[in-house]
């Protein structure tokens, strides 16, 4: 019988979509400030105290550019999260361009945390955290819906002690 591939996308539990709109909440903040910050030499330039303006308007082109590359890949990286419960282990997968899996098994689980931030809590979303013995590995599953990451959780709990004893 053959066994499907572990790391297809078939085979794991994506994010919720509304985890994007966290992401583009957070993509907008984190960079209007940040091109505030870059429009400082800009109004230096016009209050004459910095020559030529031209040069003042290349930390503002280099913001925009850089903002608008990261908006383009938020969806792409939402898309890409994701989490597989197998027998032994449980595997989490994220990254677009640096793809990343780990894998814990359940009797290496240390403690499962489920949090949530304003803006998760706002879309009724939240976050597990897992650690391993000794924190040879943190895993996190982002973009939980609060009920699933509940008994996710639980599951997991439940999961590491069978395997422990």
């Amino acid at each position: 019988m053959a066994t499907a591939i572990p790391w297809s996308p078939s085979n794991f539990t994506p994010a919720q979509p509304n985890y994007v709109k966290v992401k583009l909440t957070t993509w907008a903040i984190t960079w209007s400030l940040v091109l505030l910050a870059s429009l400082v030499p800009l109004l230096m330039a016009v209050l004459d105290l910095i020559h030529p303006l031209w040069v003042t308007l290349i930390p503002v082109a280099l913001v925009l550019a850089l903002a608008l590359l990261r908006l383009r890949i938020i969806r792409r990286q939402v898309r890409a999260l994701g989490y597989l419960e197998r027998e032994e282990d449980f595997i989490v997968r994220s990254g677009v361009l640096w793809r990343k899996q780990v894998v814990i098994p359940y009797g290496r689980m240390q403690y499962v945390e489920v949090n949530s931030g304003p803006l998760e809590r706002r879309y009724g979303l939240c976050r597990l955290t897992l650690n391993t013995a000794g924190s040879a590995a943190t895993a996190h599953v982002f973009g939980l819906p609060e009920a699933e990451g509940q008994a996710l959780r639980e599951r997991l709990v439940a999961a590491g002690e069978e395997k422990m004893l």
